[in-house]
Parts: structure tokens; sequence; C-alpha cells
């Protein structure tokens, strides 16, 4: 599961879930992450989940900056548009978000759900070595 992790002075925030293949942030309130920061454009960037064309089953996300004013950042470096790594830092405005991928895109490692005996929790199974 991946997700983006707000966060401010290093101590965690809000976490949202990337349960879409397409995420729309920015200050509107019809963007998917709306934003209330006067820096962040009213349609500001947007995070697109890929299947990757040379790792069969794995997923690449991709956070394209929607020509801002205010510009989009991933580890302090102004993008247009830029493929996220676990542990990439997004500001957009005055708001960090640390981009978080649990199982490093895996398709077939998300897709694998298992339900215990407890209601409401389940588990993946640990991958076989080949």
């Amino acid at each position: 599961m991946a997700m983006l992790l707000q966060y401010n002075s290093d101590t965690a925030g809000i976490k949202l879930i990337i349960d879409k293949q397409r995420i729309t942030i920015g200050r509107g309130a019809n963007n998917d992450i709306s934003i209330d920061d006067d820096l962040v454009s009213k349609e500001h960037a947007v995070l697109e989940v890929m299947l990757s064309t040379t790792d069969e089953g794995k997923l690449e996300y991709y956070l394209q900056d929607l020509d801002s004013t205010n510009h989009t950042y991933v580890n302090d470096e102004p993008i247009s548009l830029f493929k996220l790594r676990n542990g990439d830092i997004i500001r957009i405005g005055i708001n960090n978000f640390k981009f978080v991928d649990e199982f490093n895109g895996d398709l077939e490692e998300t897709a694998k759900l298992y339900k215990t005996w407890i209601p409401g929790v389940f588990y993946t199974k640990g991958k076989k070595k080949k």
C-alpha cells in the first residue's frame, strides 16, 4: 500500500492512502487532496499510478506539477514530472508530504490479503525465495 504522510516539524500528521489511479492536489475544493494554503494553486499537481513497463507486476507512482505558480518540489528540487520512490519528500506550498510505498510498488503483494480469525485483521504472506 502506498500513501502520502503529511507532516510538520517532523511530527506525523494525516495519512493519505493512494487508492485511485489519479489523485489531484490543489487549493480548489474539487481536488482529491484539497490544501487550504494561498501558496497552492487551485490545480497544483497530480499523482498518477501506472503499471511498470519494465518490471512486470510492479506499480510506479508519478508526480506531475500542473504549471503551478509556486511549483512542486521533491527532495527540495522543483519538478515538472517525477517518478516517486519510497521516502521521497514532497513540498506543495508550505505543506510537506512523505511518500511511503510499503511494498515498493509490488502489485502482487498489494493484491493478496489473507483474512485472520480476528475480525477486520488481514495479513500478507512473505515472498517466496527464487
